[in-house]
């Protein structure tokens, strides 16, 4: 987790990260940094963008062919950055090519695909993690502490998503994406499932805001932990130009704990807040000048200095911790934090959300 400390005195990981989108940018960033990792390889079916990225990150091999990326022998380890119909494909010939692997949310878009990509690593003894990168977001591990120590038995949970910007490219298709839940609503099934436990059953409803769409663009859902716990996530991405809201709030028996937006927030606000006795404790912010974001210019997260209730609650640093906690993963030898059978986990339950707004009833999981 973001916590963790650094390896030294280890081989630099040689990585290799196959597709070029803006995401690839905030991935990148965690394995430039510290030694103990480089990116070696690029590829994009683009090779203008690959030569582009290929330079800004020290790269010296450029493909245009994964495959080929994968015959590399001087790659160790893949960062798959591709839209999710394509990450069990290519997740499965990267273990079969010896490479441990990192691939984007959602896994796959099918337990059938997650279960080829979980025996492929096994097999050929390679670890693969999952970017379920809000698990690694400071104010949601302090949120977890708080919830286990500091407001009684958890009772409720509820989890919002609300966006002004409709899905574009790939995502509009839920042959590639998966859907609105499935590749975006996916961080607030992880979220709420990391601060209230493990999901029993589901009940959910979904929408479009236009017929013409191909997926669902609002998301109603009923969630039941164990433990007798229960929790909603609310998602639309249909709202007024421009928003783009996210928040968490866990209420217990004896307090109340709110993660006050990641990837933005329209109320503004600490990034945490804890209730209590009648009374509010919040967090304070570190957020870098958003100049700074894209290079790291200001303070990356190895550098902050952390004062009591001030957390990193910069977004682009969650790809940071990710990244570096994968490369932990297999310098140590260690089963990653957000392992393949998380991630299938959370196709499984948000199959079963599917299921229920199409069959209109109460899913176990």
């Amino acid at each position: 987790m973001a916590g963790e400390t650094e390896c030294e005195n280890a081989k630099p990981l040689n990585v290799g990260i196959i597709g070029l989108g803006t995401i690839s940018n905030n991935h990148a960033h965690g394995f430039m940094k510290g030694g103990r990792s480089k990116i070696t390889a690029v590829c994009d079916l683009y090779e203008d963008l690959a030569k582009a990225r290929a330079e800004k990150w020290g790269a010296s091999k450029i493909f245009t062919d994964y495959k080929a990326l994968l015959k590399d022998n001087n790659v160790d380890a893949v960062d798959i950055c591709l839209p999710p119909k394509l990450h069990a494909k290519v997740a499965v010939e990267a273990a079969e090519a010896g490479k441990h692997i990192l691939t984007e949310k959602p896994m796959a878009l099918t337990l059938k695909d997650c279960d080829a990509m979980i025996a492929a690593a096994r097999k050929n003894n390679v670890k693969l993690m999952v970017t379920h990168n809000q698990l690694f977001y400071p104010p949601h591990q302090e949120a977890r502490r708080l919830v286990a120590e500091e407001i009684g038995k958890p009772i409720t949970s509820t989890s919002i998503l609300y966006g002004g910007m409709p899905a574009s490219d790939w995502r509009c298709d839920p042959k590639i994406s998966g859907g609105f839940m499935l590749e975006a609503v996916i961080h607030r099934f992880y979220v709420s499932r990391f601060l209230m436990g493990e999901v029993k059953r589901v009940s959910c409803m979904t929408a479009k805001s236009d017929p013409d769409l191909l997926c669902e663009d609002k998301v109603m859902v009923n969630l039941e932990f164990e433990g007798g716990r229960h929790g909603v996530i609310n998602a639309n991405r249909c709202g007024p130009f421009g928003l783009w809201d996210d928040r968490t709030e866990v209420v217990g028996e004896d307090g109340m704990v709110i993660v006050n937006g990641v990837e933005d927030q329209i109320i503004g606000g600490p990034p945490l807040l804890h209730y209590r006795n009648g009374m509010w404790r919040s967090w304070c912010n570190t957020r870098m000048p958003e100049e700074a974001k894209d290079q790291f210019e200001s303070k990356p997260p190895e550098e902050l200095k952390l004062t009591t209730y001030e957390l990193d609650d910069d977004f682009n640093n969650t790809f940071y911790y990710v990244t570096r906690h994968f490369v932990d993963s297999i310098i140590q030898n260690k089963t990653p934090f957000v392992s393949g059978e998380e991630g299938r986990r959370l196709v499984q339950i948000i199959q079963a959300c599917y299921e229920s707004a199409e069959k209109g009833k109460v899913i176990d999981v």
